[in-house]
């Protein structure tokens, strides 16, 4: 195998980050759970606040 030197390597193009649909769904899946457990949280905290639980 080559070495190549530093002139070289910044001469090469392509191969960067790119976007595809599957990042997007991973990502917006991700954000929707996040989002459904600071809700679930949230309706807890206030629950427990207003002292209206349900007696087991």
């Amino acid at each position: 195998m080559q070495e190549i030197d530093r002139r070289e390597m910044m001469m090469v193009k392509g191969g960067g980050l790119s976007i595809t649909g599957a990042m997007i769904e991973a990502i917006s899946g991700l954000i929707q759970t996040i989002f459904g457990i600071g809700q679930a949280v949230g309706g807890a905290i206030r629950r427990i606040s207003s002292n209206k639980l349900c007696d087991l």
